[in-house]
């Protein structure tokens, strides 16, 4: 008998759910999401992994996921825990053959394979490719062939068609008689919804956007913007600083794999055919590959992505400066540009684009700090995480990375002319911090003598 375990990582949705449709081939089934207390400890670069906002929205999804799934005569369950450990004894409880699971790239994803693979030899491990637009296979070329830029990969792959999204899975096997044991700290419906409730209270006393995870809220997100001419002007307000239409904002729901990259495709395709390729629809395709490009760089260079020389023969020329590091994060720079976004970013979980490479930037060539605490930063905070795309663009930024120019240096001046010069963004996220910007950027010399 075929006794499937699904585990649940990026892929929270019912729709063009490739792991799911493999998983319901199965005879009896049980659906499983860990929440990893690792998530929540303070790392290497003084962050926390998984942040309140982000945790939220995956609690959203989760919480949605659930309610679908019962649609379907099953449930999720959410268990608090290690996540090998917890695995490795479902496996056991309820003697699992097979384990399906959406494959990611990603150092923490692949230990804890190896980890399982290493304890259940004989467990038949199902690791589907649909967090990509492009499977391995599609792709012209070998993983260790991967082009060595962005713009040298746009041209390859330019003339491959992605697959088109699946239907919903409407049948799923039956759960298993014996309820799950006891010894696991199980998510039940009313802690998650506990927590929910009180974080969006606090979310209504706060400015800027929310975001409501889950596949619904995803799904009409996603007609909501191609069903507007947004798309058709992308290219012209992509990098202003503010503004719901100046972008998708599709990435918070695409990460999570609420919503499919497919399903996106999908709708730049259906809005061209509708309304005509222009150079803005051209540009979210762009977009897209750049997700792709990350995705599979990710899968080539593994751990080397989180490296302080990331790529490149060398490392930069920066260190860890505590007081500085401490001014950034809490948007106390001498530069208001790059502290109205902090505070942005450190309210709402979201930061345009343009946002996110200034204040990169800023850290990098103002401040000379390890770029690797500001991706750290950016990975608790940022409600539209990825791995791939967020540390890849921090090594761009820090010249260390897939960028020939060897680094970004953006003008801080130049910056707010272009995208504030009336000052409306600064004065809109204007933190309890800004008025500090004139004292000096640093108290204490290298030697820890007062700066006077």
């Amino acid at each position: 008998m075929q006794r499937t375990l699904y585990w649940v990582t990026k892929d929270l949705r019912i729709s063009d759910n490739l792991a799911l449709e493999l998983a319901s081939q199965s005879e009896q089934l049980i659906c499983v999401a860990v929440i990893d207390p690792e998530w929540f400890k303070i790392n290497q670069q003084q962050a926390i992994p998984l942040g309140k906002k982000r945790f939220n929205f995956l609690l959203q999804g989760l919480q949605a996921l659930n309610k679908s799934l019962h649609k379907l005569g099953q449930q999720l369950h959410i268990i608090n825990g290690n996540t090998v450990n917890t695995l490795n004894a479902i496996c056991d409880q309820f003697d699992i053959t097979d384990l399906v699971v959406t494959k990611r790239p990603g150092a923490y994803e692949r230990d804890i394979i190896s980890n399982i693979q290493h304890k259940k030899p004989q467990l038949n491990l199902h690791q589907v490719q649909q967090f990509t637009l492009f499977t391995e296979k599609m792709l012209p070329f070998s993983l260790a062939e991967l082009p060595a830029s962005y713009s040298k990969f746009r041209k390859v792959v330019a003339d491959i068609t992605a697959n088109s999204p699946a239907t919903a899975t409407y049948h799923l096997p039956p759960q298993f008689s014996q309820p799950i044991a006891e010894c696991h700290d199980y998510w039940n419906e009313g802690v998650t919804k506990k927590i929910i409730l009180e974080d969006t209270e606090n979310q209504h006393q706060q400015r800027g956007y929310e975001f409501t995870g889950g596949e619904q809220a995803g799904f009409e997100h996603l007609q909501q913007y191609f069903s507007s001419l947004a798309p058709a002007r992308y290219k012209e307000v992509r990098n202003k600083l503010d503004g719901w239409d100046n972008s998708s904002k599709l990435s918070a729901w695409i990460n999570y794999g609420f919503i499919s990259v497919k399903q996106v495709m999908n709708c730049i395709n259906e809005f061209e055919q509708l309304h005509g390729k222009n150079a803005s629809t051209e540009s979210l395709y762009h977009e897209i590959l750049w997700r792709e490009y990350f995705q599979w760089l990710h899968y080539k260079v593994q751990d080397k992505l989180y490296h302080f020389k990331g790529l490149a023969p060398s490392a930069p020329l920066t260190s860890f400066y505590p007081e500085r590091f401490k001014k950034w994060c809490t948007a106390s720079t001498p530069f208001p540009l790059v502290n109205a976004c902090m505070t942005e970013l450190f309210e709402t979980g979201y930061l345009s684009n343009r946002g996110r490479q200034i204040v990169a930037s800023c850290l990098v060539n103002e401040l000379s700090i390890d770029w690797r605490y500001g991706a750290a930063w950016f990975e608790q905070h940022l409600i539209d995480y990825d791995a791939a795309i967020n540390w890849g663009n921090w090594q761009y930024i820090a010249g260390v990375g897939v960028d020939p120019r060897g680094g970004r240096h953006f003008n801080l001046k130049k910056q707010t002319q272009i995208h504030d010069p009336d000052g409306e963004y600064q004065t809109t996220w204007a933190g309890h911090h800004n008025h500090q910007t004139d004292s000096p950027l640093d108290s204490v010399s290298a030697d820890d003598w007062p700066v006077k």
